[in-house]
């Protein structure tokens, strides 16, 4: 067997039909949500579509986010003629092929025999992790030993390196950028300073197809980086530990959706046999005589320091390193050179050696073999309900928009888990959907959310929604309904028409000036019909309670928004770099008053599992009121604390229970009955009160008060409690001068009941209703007229305004009989176009980044095919094997260890240097030990235990101290 696996062509057909079977015996039949939901469903459409940069089809009008990536090659590949699973078996196949025959390649060029680092490679965590739920991000790591292998001969080639990167594609820009990191840092290493900047030069000319298009994206997308995962979360398990081990991915350890992934993360035998091929990694590049070491040291001493370190510069990857936060996408800095490492090792075992490796490597891919990498969700097909429904919108919906009900985050449906909307791949309607992050203006993001709680026609106007599609197969059981009787049904779809078409407005009148958020415009439409409004935060003629100074749980959208907040700090559990989309209105926020509060969490808050619950946030404890109570988070067990006025301190707890009080450098316990205030003294200036089990603090009234303040004066106040929710509306707002109001519920003002009509004075009040929403009105609510445009603007004596009904784009352009008219934002972050008087004729609108988009696709293809083409002519020489110089003690372990660990990576480096200068302790022992070591560690305590051992300065110690005991090789 040993000496069929020696043939240059045998190991690669052996290899080739094991992965294919492998690929195939995944669950056949099923359809995964791998990278993009048209690429099965309709990818002749998506990618005629991707050839555009702007899309009416999607929610509101968006630029499209990469869509270009997939014109090669991944997206050509799904046109085949064949059934959706057999065409994704095929595609992960060809994956896990040329990642093991890349491999296998690099391996005997560099003089590194056997098959394993082919094997360890193509079936990495990375790889496993990804090949069925995103294989569009594996595909370039598969790619990566390709780039090497021209580059390792006495006389590196740069034209077939390019060929290997021209095939990455751009579905993924930053990964496509990462997998070239290993050749160009090859290059320097080898001091061949004329081929490495041949290879950058040449790296932008074969990517120059999709470079153009990346620009325009840049230049007109919404912020979406912004709103996405932060870099706290993806750096967040990324501990010596799991880098080693491979598991750099954050995705398993927030979700269980990729079934292999999370089974690698959590399950301690998994962690036991990746961290022993990490170990057997590390002992091969531990010992002197291994090929190519100082290369594949200081490969992979880079990669442990670039994803080790990234944790201590969030602001960096928040801020303009934003499209590389996701460092997983390194992965092959660390993972290429250990299963090389492996492979020199293992050629040096005998054979009962052998036998316990191979079973080690078994237990490590088992995920593979065990037939458990589909991702949770797949379906056998698209249900039939979503077909039809989409055929019937392309009949009888064209025309207008169609929005979907209830919003989802991700698309999960009761047939299948798809991720994408299933409407954008069964119809080419145009729609709106509430999904993670629409790719649109932040202020149309957050009036979705408006749209989603008002679900009302009227407010639907705005966003040119003429369609109500409701669903009733989302997993999570989320239902939604709108009255009558639908228009048509297909099992558990439903579509309503609205009354008339909706489309482009007009007007001449100015928008009303409200000063709130997005989310407020469709309750106020929904209550007063729509009219054109204006957001601003000043000079308004409706002054709402919107939008809410409040940290946003963007991964999900249930109950994803915190109560109101006294500061940033407050709402510090929510890592993104902008707590919350931004808004044009006034934040409404917390004031505090008599001293400071705070608590080690509460059940308001954005992150809390399940949702957040704003009625039981820190500020219920500080309001004055029994009927609410501040919580803490589920699983915390809690303290609140204050500063302290008078000595003297007032609790009321929704429970009986025992807490204990902090004060003044004592402590003590303290019995409270529920509903009950007892009042004691303090010897500080400060409390803080510990619970000792789960209940609410009703009231800690120790001077400090807190309530929400509605900054700005105006005839029309608007009050409502969407974002948050909460049980009681609680505010204190200012009017500007004595007058009478009138109230649309009864509420409490200044501790006195009230209905019907108030006359206040002029200054602050504070008012109380357990009503749904509350206005108090001075005078009538301010309209703006508004007609429907069929696309021909009449001259007119004034100015006039046209609403298109698409979310608002920096690169959206438009003419009016020919004369360019002004662009401007419009009701919630939407798009429309400022007519000057006496301009008439036909209205005609254009996207500015869609002809360099189209020509960046167009010319950059020929300079791409041109330079791949020269790259196919230039005589490929004989790879030749070469010998490279062995430096003595790399020292980029050791910068490395240091970076990583700071102090526990400068005692790593320090016991490393005296173990090898005063012990006879070889040095594959000392990295290898260390890695076993952090295997036991973490496999007693793994992911999501809550004493989770990755995070402990143990493992970072013995991390630190495996990757710094390289820099001393054994002879």
């Amino acid at each position: 067997m040993r000496a069929l696996f020696k043939h240059p062509l045998a190991a690669h057909v052996i290899g080739w039909v094991a992965l294919t079977l492998l690929s195939f015996a995944q669950p056949p039949g099923r359809v995964a949500a791998d990278t993009k939901f048209n690429l099965t469903e309709n990818p002749a459409a998506f990618l005629a579509g991707a050839t555009r940069a702007w899309t009416d089809q999607f929610t509101l009008g968006q630029i499209q986010n990469q869509a270009y990536g997939y014109l090669f090659p991944q997206g050509p590949f799904f046109l085949l003629p064949l059934p959706d699973w057999i065409l994704q078996r095929l595609w992960w196949a060809l994956l896990l092929c040329i990642a093991y025959s890349g491999t296998l390649f690099l391996a005997r060029r560099m003089g590194i025999p056997g098959v394993v680092p082919a094997l360890l490679y193509a079936l990495s965590p990375r790889i496993l992790t990804t090949l069925t739920a995103i294989s569009s991000e594996a595909w370039p790591v598969a790619l990566v030993p390709w780039t090497l292998v021209p580059l390792v001969g006495r006389r590196p080639q740069v034209a077939p390196a390019l060929v290997a990167v021209a095939l990455m594609g751009a579905v993924n820009a930053a990964a496509t950028i990462a997998a070239c990191v290993p050749a160009f840092v090859l290059l320097l290493w080898r001091r061949k300073w004329p081929q490495a900047a041949l290879f950058l030069l040449g790296c932008l000319l074969v990517s120059a197809w999709w470079l153009g298009p990346l620009l325009v994206l840049g230049r007109y997308s919404p912020p979406f980086t912004e709103f996405i995962e932060s870099a706290f979360v993806t750096t967040h398990w990324l501990n010596p530990a799991e880098i080693l081990r491979g598991t750099t991915s954050w995705a398993p350890f927030v979700d269980t959706e990729r079934s292999g992934g999370f089974l690698l993360v959590s399950e301690p035998v998994f962690v036991l046999a990746t961290m022993a091929v990490a170990a057997l990694g590390l002992a091969g590049l531990a010992r002197g005589n291994m090929p190519w070491r100082g290369y594949l040291v200081l490969l992979f001493a880079l990669g442990f320091l670039l994803l080790g370190s990234a944790h201590y510069l969030p602001s960096l990857f928040d801020g303009p390193l934003a499209p590389f936060r996701n460092l997983h996408k390194f992965d092959p800095l660390v993972r290429l050179p250990l299963v090389l490492g492996v492979g020199w090792a293992v050629a040096r075992l005998r054979p009962p050696g052998l036998i316990v490796v191979s079973l080690v490597i078994l237990i490590a891919v088992a995920p593979a073999w065990s037939l458990r990498l589909l991702p949770s969700g797949t379906w056998t097909q698209v249900s039939q309900d979503w077909v039809a429904a989409g055929q019937w919108l392309d009949e009888h919906a064209a025309g207008t928009r169609t929005v979907v009900i209830p919003p989802a985050s991700f698309a999960r449906q009761t047939w299948g888990w798809p991720r994408d909307e299933p409407i954008q791949a069964v119809t080419s309607a145009p729609f709106a959907v509430r999904d993670a992050v629409p790719l649109v203006d932040p202020e149309a993001i957050r009036g979705l959310d408006g749209q989603m709680e008002a679900l009302d026609a009227d407010a639907l106007r705005s966003i040119g929604v003429g369609a109500v599609l409701v669903r009733r197969d989302l997993a999570s059981g989320a239902t939604a309904t709108w009255p009558g009787e639908p228009t048509a049904s297909f099992g558990d779809i439903d579509i309503y028409m609205l009354d008339s078409q909706r489309g482009m407005m007009i007007t001449s009148d100015e928008p009303v000036r409200v000063n709130g958020g997005g989310e407020v415009l469709p309750l106020l439409w929904e209550r007063y019909g729509y009219f054109p409004a204006q957001l601003v935060d000043s000079v308004a003629q409706i002054v709402t309670d919107t939008p809410a100074a409040a940290a946003r749980n963007y991964g999900t959208l249930d109950s994803p928004v915190s109560a109101h907040l006294a500061s940033p700090e407050e709402g510090s559990d929510v890592h993104n770099r902008l707590p919350d989309y931004p808004s044009a209105g006034t934040r409404v926020g917390v004031s505090m008053e008599g001293g400071t509060a705070s608590a080690s969490s509460s059940a308001a808050d954005a992150t809390v599992f399940g949702g957040a619950d704003p009625s039981r946030s820190l500020t219920a404890a500080f309001d004055g009121r029994k009927d609410t109570a501040w919580w803490p988070a589920p699983g915390d067990d809690g303290w609140i604390a204050s500063t302290v006025e008078g000595g003297s301190v007032t609790v009321t707890a929704t429970d009986s229970t025992v807490v204990r009080v902090h004060s003044g450098g004592s402590t003590r316990e303290v019995s409270l009955v529920a509903g009950q205030p007892r009042t004691f003294s303090v010897p500080g200036d400060t409390v803080r009160i510990e619970l000792t089990e789960p209940v609410g603090i009703a009231e800690l009234d120790t001077g400090v008060t807190r309530i929400v303040e509605v900054p700005g004066t105006a005839d029309t106040y608007f009050f409502q409690r969407l974002l948050p929710r909460t049980d009681v509306l609680q505010r204190r707002f200012t009017t500007a001068e004595a007058a009478e109001w009138e109230l649309s519920a009864p509420a409490t003002i200044d501790g006195a009941d009230y209905s019907g009509r108030v006359f206040l004075e002029a200054g602050a009040h504070e008012v109380v209703t357990d009503a749904e929403a509350l206005t108090i009105t001075r005078t009538r609510v301010p309209t703006a007229a508004w007609d429907g445009f069929g696309g021909v603007v009449g001259a007119s004596a004034s100015e006039q305004l046209i609403l298109t009904t698409r979310g608002f784009n920096d690169g959206l352009r438009a003419t009016v009989g020919g004369v360019p008219v002004a662009p401007e934002r419009i009701d919630a972050g939407m798009q429309a176009f400022r007519v000057p008087p006496g301009v008439s004729g036909q209205f005609e609108m254009s996207f500015a980044g869609d002809a360099p988009y189209r020509w960046g696709l167009l010319l950059g293809a020929v300079v791409s095919l041109l330079t791949v083409a020269g790259c196919l002519w230039v005589r490929w020489r004989r790879i030749s094997r070469f010998d490279p110089a062995r430096p003595s003690t790399p020292v980029s372990p050791l910068a490395a260890a240091l970076c990583v660990g700071l102090l526990p990576g400068l005692f790593a480096a320090a016991l490393a240097w005296v173990a090898r200068r005063f012990t006879l302790i070889p040095s594959w022992v000392l990295s290898s030990g260390a890695a076993g070591f952090m295997g036991l560690w973490l496999a007693r305590a793994p992911w999501p235990a809550e004493n989770y051992a990755g995070s402990s300065v143990l493992v970072q110690f013995a991390g630190c101290l495996a990757v710094a005991a390289l820099a001393f090789p054994d002879e």
